[in-house]
């Protein structure tokens, strides 16, 4: 399988004006999908992955740049190859890796590197009280103008589907809107 994987790089971005706005970008969203990768048990449950799935079976479908987040492939594994297929020979989708928890930075250098637009991202995986929550809050920090969606059917965690991330941490960022089970578009 010969799916694009980029080394985001070590830098960070510490303001928005480090990103500039191109008029050619592909808009958004740009779909991120966080950690589907065997070593989080959160991301071997089969109803998560039908979910992303449909996120990116969607997203390619509408020309949406696709960016795929990867926690040490080496400890945790490459995400999984029923995901990675969806992407296959589709040049808007990249597999990008990260180091730790909070991917933000590695998110906002792919898609300088690829033209993909910084003003909307829609975020699934796993897990939600965790890595996708962290990436989530320094995305807002750092950019604070971006629109981000979180779909709750396609992310999950330890503690279950619906715990209170949903209710508490989400809403508490202003450019964040929840889609709650069964809102999805």
């Amino acid at each position: 399988m010969s799916t694009k994987h980029q080394d985001a790089g070590a830098g960070g971005l510490s303001i928005a004006a480090q990103l500039p706005f191109n008029p050619l970008a592909f808009t958004g969203p740009v779909l991120v999908v966080m950690d589907m990768q065997p070593g989080f048990k959160a991301a071997e449950d089969a109803i998560t992955q039908w979910f992303v799935k449909q996120e990116i079976t969607r997203a390619r479908e509408e020309g949406r740049p696709i960016i795929i987040v990867e926690f040490d492939a080496h400890e945790m594994g490459e995400t999984f190859d029923s995901i990675k297929a969806l992407i296959e020979g589709y040049d808007r989708a990249v597999i990008i890796p990260k180091s730790q928890d909070d991917g933000s930075t590695e998110i906002f250098n792919a898609c300088e590197k690829n033209n993909f637009s910084t003003a909307s991202f829609r975020m699934c995986g796993v897990n939600s009280d965790a890595c996708l929550l962290e990436s989530i809050q320094m995305m807002a920090e750092k950019l604070p103008m971006c629109r981000i969606t979180v779909v709750q059917d396609a992310c999950n965690c330890l503690t279950g589907r619906t715990n209170d991330v949903w209710h508490e941490d989400y809403p508490a960022i202003a450019q964040v809107t929840v889609e709650l089970h069964g809102q999805g578009h």
